[in-house]
């Protein structure tokens, strides 16, 4: 699975490869985030995207 987020002034996608992706929406003290959880070969990372840098959210299967 492939997940590609495009942010906002940036020409090239931020590309996410994993078995599974979520992407959650998150709030820390007041504060909007897109979550991006990769769980790849029973390990998982988690990174943290202010939303309101966030164009456009693409899903590849």
């Amino acid at each position: 699975m492939e997940v590609q987020v495009f942010i906002n002034g940036q020409n090239e996608a931020l590309v996410y490869k994993a078995d599974r992706i979520e992407v959650l929406d998150f709030e820390m003290t007041g504060i909007k985030y897109k979550q991006i959880r990769c769980f790849k070969n029973g390990s998982s990372t988690s990174e943290l995207i202010k939303s309101d840098l966030v164009d456009k959210i693409f899903e590849k299967n």
